[in-house]
């Protein structure tokens, strides 16, 4: 469960530092599907928007897409802390496999959260055109400058692209499709570290973003490669090559299975 409240702030503003969302972003973001508003079935447009623009979203988004599952005002917060102890410890003398959680939280959720107004519903029909479905980076900007000038969502976000590293928005891109397709989050946490490890590199783009945003603070990082068109397939690959004997052994971590 993840609760969210009015001062609730969310984004993934890797791109920006020339990054990528780790973490597990490449598991869940490509699962991050609403039903189209447009078209039959489900559409993943949502979550290839929210990777690569780095947009923030208000609790109202959160519980729109489905990344929070109930929305509690602050000041609520300290008497739900007290109702789910009080719970547990109930729950697990009477019965330890139920699951007390759930009936108290949607008692303190708040039904009248509006949705509707959020940034992401508002936007959903553009964000779906220009993301869902794309393969490359290229296709996305094309849709989004085929919606003309006096688009204020095709534009706004073709400015917010043109200010992330290159490099990270198809090596994201790439990582959010090859994250569709894995059969765990624990083969998806071994692709983000070969991914982490590549953009260790000396010369990455993340060591640009990182002085641009928080030692220099300048807020212009130099990008290299400068634009889409450099940034070659066998660069984005490079990012996804096995490690050998540094790979990522979940195993011998420890005994969760991931």
């Amino acid at each position: 469960y993840r609760v969210a409240t009015e001062r609730t702030m969310f984004a993934m503003p890797e791109t920006k530092i020339g990054l990528f969302p780790d973490v597990g972003g490449t598991w869940w973001i490509p699962r991050l599907k609403l039903y189209s508003q447009w078209t039959s079935g489900l559409v993943g447009g949502v979550g290839n928007y929210l990777a690569l623009t780095g947009n923030r979203l208000s609790a109202e988004d959160l519980i729109y897409a489905g990344i929070a599952t109930h929305y509690v005002k602050s000041e609520n917060l300290d008497d739900l802390k007290s109702a789910l102890a009080e719970s547990t410890t109930r729950s697990s003398a009477d019965d330890p496999n139920s699951d007390c959680v759930a009936s108290v939280l949607m008692s303190f959720h708040d039904h009248n959260v509006d949705t509707k107004s959020s940034f992401l519903s508002q936007n959903r029909a553009d964000i779906d055109y220009a993301f869902d479905g794309k393969d490359t980076m290229e296709e996305i900007i094309d849709a989004l400058e085929s919606m003309g000038e006096d688009s204020q969502f095709g534009q706004s976000t073709l400015n917010t692209l043109n200010q992330m590293s290159p490099t990270s928005l198809k090596v994201t891109l790439e990582g959010l499709k090859r994250g569709a397709t894995v059969s765990s989050v624990g083969e998806a946490l071994q692709m983000e570290y070969r991914m982490s490890q590549a953009f260790m590199r000396e010369g990455s783009d993340f060591y640009e973003g990182i002085r641009a945003a928080l030692v220099d603070k300048d807020g212009k990082p130099k990008w290299s490669p400068a634009s889409l068109d450099e940034v070659t397939d066998d660069i984005v690959q490079s990012h996804f090559e096995p490690l050998g004997d540094k790979e990522l052994d979940l195993n011998a971590i420890g005994s969760a299975k991931l």
